[in-house]
């Protein structure tokens, strides 16, 4: 009886195991797929790992909408799996949900919402999401001129060595008044004692 009980256990872990290796198997061979311009393939499959939540299936398909590949564009869908894979803590996910509400791609300009996936993308360490969201405070188009907030934003990027960064801080602070940069350096100096979530969460 012990025997039988012990074939049994050894015929499910044998099973267990090869289905493991098969979904390994089918998940890199969708990205291969991708890779190798194969978008017929790579869309089944990652079709089939986004439905199930993965974070780097819904970001890919996403793109693949966005930029017509082996599918019809289509914003709304790449919208979707971009907005799935940042709910998810994907960091190039947040970016490009920020940039379509930033652009009104696949939703109406949203403004609120784009500084919120962009921070979240910030949050995860992203570079450019920075740039972006000093970008909209230095302008004022879509939301209140506010250079305190630029400067911080852009101080972040050029922290992070993104493009432009530098340049960017160089001409407000020559658009910016003395008290202006006293309350810029004292939030910087605020948030050097917390962590970027924490100086976000504080009222910035």
């Amino acid at each position: 009886m012990r025997s039988f009980q012990i074939f049994a256990f050894s015929i499910i872990f044998f099973c267990l195991l090869n289905a493991g290796t098969l979904w390994a198997d089918a998940y890199l061979r969708g990205f291969q797929a991708l890779e190798e311009r194969d978008y017929k393939t790579a869309l089944y499959y990652l079709s089939l790992f986004a439905a199930n939540g993965d974070t780097k299936a819904n970001y890919n398909l996403g793109i693949m909408y966005r930029d017509g590949l082996g599918v019809e564009k289509d914003d709304v869908q790449s919208l979707t799996h971009f907005i799935e894979a940042a709910e998810n803590g994907h960091m190039l996910g947040n970016y490009a949900v920020g940039l379509a509400f930033l652009t009104g791609k696949g939703s109406d300009i949203d403004a609120e919402a784009a500084i919120h996936y962009l921070s979240e993308a910030a949050l995860l360490g992203h570079a450019i999401s920075p740039v972006k969201i000093g970008g909209l405070y230095f302008q004022g188009k879509l939301v209140e001129k506010n250079f305190i907030s630029a400067h911080f934003w852009w101080s972040l990027a050029q922290d992070r060595n993104a493009p432009g960064a530098s340049k960017n801080l160089g001409v407000l602070l020559s658009k910016m008044n003395q008290e202006q940069k006293r309350q810029a350096f004292l939030l910087q100096d605020k948030c050097k004692r917390l962590t970027l979530r924490q100086c976000l969460n504080s009222g910035l």
